[in-house]
Formats: C-alpha cells, structure tokens, sequence
C-alpha cells in the first residue's frame, strides 16, 4: 500500500498533474476539460464548507447524481473532511433513498436535478438527522435547499477551516471508513458496506498491475458512481492512475461520443456489447457480397485462431498465415466502432455471451472479464495476455481465492470491507477462519481461473431433494446473444422451469434477416420460428448440465424485466422474488 490514506493520493496525484485535464464535460457541443487544478479547488471549498457548517469525523454524506464532475468533488471532499461518501443509484424511488439516507445517518444530500430533489422533499419530514440539501441545478433553490456552487462559496469563504480539514485528511488511518456501498439488496434491503482507505488503495494497486492504464489513455465516465465497480475502477483507479475521463451526458449519445472521444480504455456491462454486435452484424448484412465474404472468412479463420488458443493449443500456421493476410481491414473496421484507438475492453457485471466473446475475439479486440462483490471487489481478471472465456480470470494481485466442499467461492485478501454498518452480525455471519464466504458457486481449472457456476443461496431444491443452482443455468441461457434474462424455477418441484425475456434490438435483426414477418415485439416473441429457436437455445444449455438440472419446459415473456416495475436490481440482477410475484402464474402453468 503506497499511500496511507486517499488524501496523500489525492495530493501526490494532483501534484503531479495539476496544469492536465482530469475530466471532460460537454457544453454547447464541444468537450471541455476540467483541470486537476480547478478539481483540487473544488474539493477543497466542499471539505471547508463541510466542517464550517458542522460536519463531524464519521458522518455520511449521500450523494444522488448522475455521473458529473461534482459526483467526485463531493466524495473525495467528503472524505479528506473526515466524513463518509454514501452513493445512491439515480434510478432510486424516494423510499429507497430514505431508506439509506436514515440508515446511512446522512446528515447531507447532494442531488443534481429537479426529479432528483423532489425525491428527497417527498421523504424529508422522515428524515429528522438530514441538515442541508443542496442540488446542482440552481433554478431548484430555495429556503430549505443550497444550490452547489453556493455551498462551495460558503467553503471558499471560510478559509479558517481549511487547517481543519488537512489535519483531520491526515489523521484518517488505513482502517478508517472512507464510503460506504450499499448492496443492491436482490432479496431484502440493502447492507451498507464499509469501504476502508486500505480497500480503495490497496484495489488500485492491485487494478493497476492487472489492467495498467496511465494519464495517457482516455476513457468514458457513464457506469453509476455509487456501484462499487465504478467507485473504485473507474473514479479511484483514474484518480491514482492520473488518466482523464469523457463525462457522457447522455447515453443515447454514446454512439456519437465514441467517435469524437477514441477511448483507448473502455468498460461498460455485456449489454452493451451485444449492441455493437448486433450493429455490425446489421451493417455487414448491408454491404458489399464480396466483402460480406471476406468479413465471415475472417470472423471464421479467427474463432478457429481463439478455440486453439483457449485450449492452449498450437494455431496451425496456415491458418494464422491466411488470417494474418486478410484480417487488417475487418479489425479496422471493427475498431471502429469504438473510435479506432481501442487497446483494452473489459466487461463485468454479469456473464459475457460466450458467442459475443468469440466474436469480439476473433476480430482482434478479447473483451476480458472480471468477477469481484461489493466486500471485495478485487477478485479475480482475466489479463490482456492471459485470458479464458467462460471464466472470469485468474486471482488479482492481493487476493487469495479457495473453493469450499460445497463449491462456494471464499476469498481472502489485501482489500476487504471492514464489515456492515450498523449490523455485526450479518458481519460476522460473511465471514470463516478468516476467509469472506462470497455465496457464489465456482470452481477453479488447474491453471487457476476461476469459473463462476451459480448462486448457494439461491439454490433450488427439487421435490426429489436434489440441489440445482439457477444462475448456472440462467448463465448458460444468457450466453446466447438473444436472451436478456432468464430465470429457473422449480423450487419443491418435480422439474425446472424457467422464464426468458429477448433482447429486443437482436431478436429483430435475427427477425428480418430470415424475413419473419411480424407485427409488434410482443407478437414476435411468440412467432412459431422464434420460440423454434429459444427451444433450440435451452435444448443446447440442456445437453451441458445433467438431467436433475435440465429445463423442461419455458416460457417467454413478451416484453423485458424492468428496473420500473422493480424486477431487477440497478445492476441488472433479478429480482427473485418480484419476478415470482409477477410472473408465478405463467410458471406455475408449466405445471399443470
């Protein structure tokens, strides 16, 4: 651990870059950067304006926005005063955020728009610790709310708190709590994680010999700032690493963006890369039949290139010799989509499609996959030159990781949380002899990658006493590029069953180039031809699990889960227990 706490980063960072750009806003079309100077004020004024108005070592101050540059100014000005960055996901209902605000016992809220605030004054007279609300948006002040860039003012001005807060930055210990994550809370309310300066650093150090990124390369702010992922691989692992970010304001302009900004670092959630996929693939179908040809030559000569390689096998020379002769405009062309200057991709979050992975592959850009949790994010990657599809890599820097006799993952690390706010003994209960017990069921190849193959409290147990765990057969579902969500089904049941949703974008591209006619969504989800094709998809997952596990029978919703109707978590995990609710008719029909 080179540093003792984020605030001697956070100065030995700032020193370092301070006339570079850290961020990248865009206003009235153009980007803009934001200098480490101007950010390192900022943060300052927030810290100073904090202690002036009272805040005490220890307290928590929520933060729900969108990803903009004051999202960091406020954590890290938060913590150099002592306090506690809490994160609340955009997408949260007003009850959501009181409950974490409450239990956080958040004494300040920072939100950025109207919608956002009006979420906090519908619970505010349930709030009785919350001291100031401010918002980014200055038309929403008023007597009960602080506009930002006042409060900074308020900082500005009261420089006798600057000494204030230097010594409490550099009082805080390795062991102090420096944010606190809350889960996403798939089966109860959320826990509230505390996250230690020892966790932060220790999981950029351990981030940076993994995947090294420096203040040359560029990448994309958008993934929320309260997921422990984005939290530390994509705010502190910048930080650290001194690389700028591209705050994008709009997501629908991604597109857009990643021409004008050629990231040379990008990460982002599988969904996003079956969106590419489907893209290229409706573009190559619109072009030229000699180069249709030369792009599925290419993709073929390349997944044979990926099959041996993952096998650790010898490529024959022909065939590299063939690819490496035709390959050049087809991975050009690939690239970019995403700006040209693409050098490492990464994705997290949920399972890759082993289909999108193999594309991806065989057109020179591997999408490496990491697997970590909320307690320990830093677990296990797959390297640039070292990686394994269907695995999530081998174990990061720092982190030991032990499959149990039952098959669940533990892990025992450098970066661990310090432990649930407010609830010793959910604390202890994640804990033996030392080591985290993730829930997770994996296993390890003799080559140590770690393989994830279900969830061990979520495991299904069949009338006849067998265990069956959903997620391996939800993952194996999801490996198709068609399939958004799936979830098995069968608990005290004779046999499994399960509910599939389809990706929208991909299953009308599949629609229309075999000129399936149809006339909504919902009416294709139920077109002879694409329910042939789910049967073909779970009769393939079947032929890879026994019999106990196999899926008899399915059914396909017309329409996705949705985070509105609080069927999935902000990070796109089901719900179990709202879908059951939902949807436990149809299951049950497969019944009868």
């Amino acid at each position: 651990m080179k540093y003792a706490n984020i605030y001697k980063l956070f100065c030995d960072r700032t020193s370092a870059n301070r006339s570079k750009p850290i961020f990248y806003i865009r206003r009235e079309g153009i980007w803009q950067p934001i200098l480490w100077e101007k950010f390192e004020q900022d943060v300052y004024y927030f810290a100073q304006a904090l202690v002036s108005t009272g805040l005490k070592p220890g307290t928590s101050v929520c933060i729900l926005m969108s990803n903009v540059p004051e999202w960091p100014i406020a954590d890290v000005g938060t913590i150099i005063a002592g306090g506690i960055g809490v994160g609340l996901y955009p997408t949260s209902s007003p009850e959501q955020c009181r409950f974490i605000i409450e239990h956080s016992d958040a004494e300040y809220v920072v939100v950025d728009t109207r919608t956002q605030l009006e979420k906090i004054l519908q619970v505010r007279n349930s709030l009785p610790k919350l001291r100031y609300l401010l918002v980014l948006d200055e038309s929403c002040s008023s007597s009960e709310v602080i506009p930002f860039k006042t409060f900074l003012k308020m900082g500005e001005a009261a420089n006798e708190a600057r000494r204030e807060v230097i010594n409490r930055a550099c009082a805080a210990t390795a062991e102090d709590t420096a944010i606190m994550v809350y889960t996403s809370g798939t089966t109860g309310l959320p826990k509230g994680a505390c996250l230690s300066h020892r966790y932060v650093i220790n999981s950029c150090e351990s981030l940076l010999e993994t995947i090294p990124i420096s203040p040359e390369d560029t990448s994309f702010s958008y993934l929320p700032y309260c997921h422990v992922a984005e939290r530390i691989s994509g705010l502190y692992n910048r930080l650290y690493a001194g690389a700028p970010a591209y705050f994008v304001d709009d997501i629908n302009k991604l597109w857009q963006y990643m021409q004008e900004v050629r990231p040379t670092v990008f990460g982002s959630l599988p969904r996003f890369y079956e969106k590419i996929h489907a893209r290229i693939l409706a573009d190559v179908e619109k072009s030229s039949q000699e180069d249709k040809e030369l792009f599925y030559k290419v993709l073929d000569l390349g997944r044979h290139i990926s099959h041996a390689r993952q096998a650790k096998q010898k490529v024959p020379e022909e065939v590299q010799a063939e690819y490496d002769a035709l390959a050049r405009p087809v991975i050009e062309k690939v690239r970019g989509y995403f700006g040209g200057r693409i050098r490492i991709a990464t994705s997290g979050g949920a399972p890759l499609p082993l289909e999108i992975a193999e594309f991806f592959d065989a057109l020179g850009l591997p999408i490496l996959q990491a697997y970590g949790l909320t307690e320990n994010v830093c677990v296990a990657f797959n390297r640039p030159d070292n990686y394994r599809f269907g695995t999530v890599g081998p174990a990061m820097p720092g982190c030991q990781i032990r499959i149990a006799e039952d098959s669940e993952i533990l892990v025992r690390s450098e970066m661990m949380f310090s432990g649930y706010y407010k609830e010793p003994e959910k604390t202890a209960e994640m804990f033996r002899d030392g080591w985290l017990l993730t829930g997770d069921l994996g296993e390890l190849t003799e080559d140590g990658f770690l393989k994830i193959t279900g969830r061990k409290k979520e495991l299904i147990v069949t009338s006849t006493g067998k265990n069956v765990a959903p997620a391996l057969l939800e993952n194996l579902l999801k490996e198709h590029h068609l399939i958004s969500q799936a979830m098995a089904y069968g608990d005290g049941k004779s046999y499994i069953t399960a509910l599939i949703t389809l990706n929208q974008a991909e299953t009308e591209e599949y629609a229309r180039s075999r000129g399936i006619e149809y006339g909504s969504f919902a009416e294709l989800t139920k077109h002879p031809q694409i329910v042939s094709l789910v049967e073909q998809i779970v009769n393939a997952v079947n032929a890879r699990v026994s019999s106990t596990e196999a899926i008899k029978k399915f059914v396909i919703l017309d329409h996705d889960l949705s985070l509105e109707a609080d069927e999935i978590t902000p990070t796109l995990k089901i719900k179990r227990n709202v879908v059951a609710k939902n949807y436990g008719h149809l299951l049950e029909a497969l019944y009868s």
